[in-house]
């Protein structure tokens, strides 16, 4: 946003162009948003309210199958016919005349049954009973494969289905559906008297069945109903098992044995709501109502769909927001070139202003000079180029004065630069002082204390390892069961001695020095890697080495080799997992304060461990500072004053998660030891010039 700010600041032609796009742009983006809304809106509505209005037929349609079946039972439980054969008096015979029925109607089975055939279904017993149900019943009910072949014979292996996987329907283990959904009617025959003696039981398999979806789809989904090329499906669900319809699969087949997505099974099955929404049905997407449909008994059984492809009116709305799009595209196109030629009739005398200043700005003489119109713009540019002539002879006056000013002012800041500059030098050459004599004044505190720490510790020491060693050789094979506690007094009586040796080493303020001697810092980098070479085995790591280096170096030759081993054991130690470590030496030049730039060898040793913490590294090399618990913090210490001994640096690089590298950087010859009393010296004689007469005079 911000940097949109800046580009339309940048130019008044964009501004006003903003200026009036934005509006527009507005007004065009609001149009389209409140087109596609009502368009969306209006559309899902009247989808909605159509399949509502399907699913509301379709269901009206099953009822009156239903209905229908009744009375046509109804009409022959009064008929003389089944009364005169049920008491074998008229011409034609009971099963004949059921036969007979069974095949004009189309039903599965006709039978005539005591009231006792119920057993299986005490609450149909109950409701026949009733007073409300003296008409007889008729709806939907589900009987078991077993109960099925009792009614035909045949009827059971009619009902079976197999289940096909569908996307997004509920996981479930089932592999096949035995059951059926029946269209069933019960009617009453009473004797004389008004006692119900017999039921007249007949009923039509609808699993498998296309003849009654096909009948409804018809009836909703006629002609002109839907869009050209679109076709309305109707099914009837055993639990979530679709067992009549007339939704096809990709190869043509009816989708018989498929399952109804997870979301309108939990809608309509469990909770026995209606679903009227966009649903996903076996393959694609439809506008989808789904109703529960219970049995005689009032059981929730199954549901009944009606529903039409999404995708036709997808296209519908598609095509409209393309056709509203094209339509403002071109009045945005028209109402753009209107705006574009208004904007650079305003904005060209602001582009010729815009011209001359920056041409001024790079010292060239120009001006706007006269323009076409007579509005204001043209006035403030005739004022403009006036001011501009002003301007000029102003500058002229003034450069000549800065001129002269300038002269005056260079002298007498020359010698003011010249003691700044000296000061600046003085106060480098003091922290330099200051932080020598405190490392001096530290070394020899801790030195004096080292020694007799040193003599007390030592002596005790020595006498603690000689009887441990003295006690393990007299008792001899009975040394066993302690042999791990005299090893680890031993051990920690050596480490009493190295930290003492360590301390002693560290406050060494130089003192009597072996003379340094060129060596080949080749040859003592190969050398070290024997000398860690059991750390290196104890965690797995490699040691990597590439030197480089064709430079000698003056320095002690066990002392470097003693910062190699403290530097490489740290890197072993940085990560307990196996990992490279990188050990390298090259020719490099290094600027030296007080000593220009000098030759010398750098020793770099990488690992790819945890890294230092930012917090920690301005630390790593004072005395007695550690981060491990059995660490002395004196080996980098140690590392690092033997390094500056020779005139060299150590320094080290890190990042977290990526590893730690330090550098040792060696000259090729060893400078004086003396440099911090050089330094000094340097120091108060600097100081002394200043104070004499001849500084003050200046």
């Amino acid at each position: 946003m911000k940097g949109l700010r800046r580009w339309l600041r940048a130019s008044i032609r964009r501004r006003l162009l903003w200026l009036a796009f934005a509006p527009l742009a507005l007004l065009i983006l609001a149009l389209a948003g409140l087109t596609a809304y009502w368009t969306s809106t209006y559309n899902d509505r009247q989808l909605y309210m159509k399949v509502r209005a399907d699913l509301a037929v379709a269901s009206r349609v099953l009822d009156g199958v239903s209905q229908q079946q009744q009375a046509r039972l109804e009409e022959l439980a009064r008929s003389h016919a089944l009364a005169s054969a049920l008491q074998g008096e008229g011409s034609q015979s009971l099963e004949a005349l059921l036969d007979e029925t069974q095949n004009a109607m189309q039903l599965d089975w006709l039978r005539v049954v005591p009231l006792a055939a119920l057993e299986d279904s005490p609450e149909l017993q109950r409701r026949l009973q009733t007073s409300d149900n003296a008409q007889g019943m008729s709806g939907l009910d589900v009987l078991t494969a077993p109960r099925l072949e009792t009614l035909s014979t045949g009827l059971a292996r009619r009902a079976r289905l197999a289940l096909r996987d569908t996307p997004q329907a509920a996981p479930s283990d089932r592999q096949r559906e035995t059951r059926g959904m029946v269209l069933r009617t019960l009617y009453p025959i009473h004797d004389e008297q008004g006692n119900l003696r017999l039921l007249l039981d007949g009923g039509r398999l609808l699993n498998g069945d296309a003849e009654p979806v096909d009948e409804i789809r018809d009836l909703v989904y006629g002609p002109g109903t839907l869009p050209e090329g679109s076709t309305g499906s109707v099914t009837l669900f055993l639990d979530d098992v679709r067992i009549a319809t007339n939704v096809r699969l990709a190869n043509g087949e009816r989708a018989l044995g498929t399952r109804v997505s997870e979301p309108v099974s939990r809608q309509v099955l469990e909770r026995g709501e209606r679903f009227i929404d966009n649903a996903f049905v076996v393959s694609g997407w439809y506008v989808a109502a789904y109703a529960p449909l219970e049995s005689l008994t009032g059981q929730r059984i199954g549901m009944i769909y009606a529903g039409f492809p999404l995708a036709p009116y997808e296209a519908l709305y598609r095509d409209t927001l393309l056709q509203v799009g094209a339509v403002l595209l071109v009045i945005i196109l028209i109402s753009g070139l209107m705006v574009i030629r208004g904007v650079d009739a305003l904005a060209t005398p602001v582009r010729r202003m815009h011209r001359v200043i920056h041409g001024i700005r790079e010292g060239q003489h120009l001006r706007i000079g006269h323009l076409d119109s007579q509005d204001e713009l043209a006035e403030l540019a005739h004022e403009f180029d006036a001011m501009l002539d002003r301007l000029d002879a102003h500058q002229n006056a003034l450069q000549r004065a800065a001129q002269t000013l300038e002269r005056r002012v260079e002298t007498r800041t020359q010698s003011l630069t010249e003691k700044t500059r000296a000061l600046e030098e003085h106060v480098t050459l003091l922290k330099q002082a200051r932080a020598s004599l405190m490392t001096q004044e530290k070394l020899a505190a801790l030195g004096e204390m080292t020694a007799g720490i040193a003599h007390e510790i030592n002596n005790p020491a020595a006498v603690i390892l000689g009887h441990v060693e003295l006690l393990a050789d007299s008792l001899g094979p009975d040394v066993a069961p302690v042999r791990d506690e005299v090893d680890t007094i031993i051990a920690q009586v050596e480490r009493i001695r190295a930290l003492i040796d360590n301390l002693l080493q560290y406050s060494r303020a130089g003192g009597h020095e072996p003379a340094f001697v060129a060596e080949d810092i080749n040859a003592i980098a190969a050398g070290t890697e024997l000398l860690i070479r059991h750390a290196l085995d104890k965690h797995g790591h490699r040691l990597i080495s590439s030197l480089h280096a064709t430079r000698r170096a003056e320095c002690h030759r066990g002392q470097l080799q003693q910062v190699l081993i403290n530097v490489l054991l740290n890197a072993t130690q940085a990560s307990t997992s196996p990992m490279n470590i990188h050990l390298a030496t090259r020719d490099t030049v290094r600027e030296i304060p007080e000593h220009g730039c000098l030759d010398g060898v750098e020793i770099r040793v990488a690992d790819r461990g945890p890294g230092i913490p930012p917090e920690l590294r301005g630390r790593i090399f004072d005395p007695f500072f550690t981060t491990r618990e059995a660490g002395s913090g004196l080996g980098l210490a140690i590392s690092a004053g033997i390094v500056r001994r020779s005139g060299g640096e150590m320094w080290v690089a890190s990042a977290r998660g990526r590893g730690t590298i330090f550098h040792i950087w060696l000259p090729c010859q060893a400078l004086p030891s003396g440099a911090e009393e050089a330094t000094t010296r340097k120091l108060i004689a600097s100081l002394s010039d200043m104070n004499s007469p001849s500084s003050r005079g200046g």
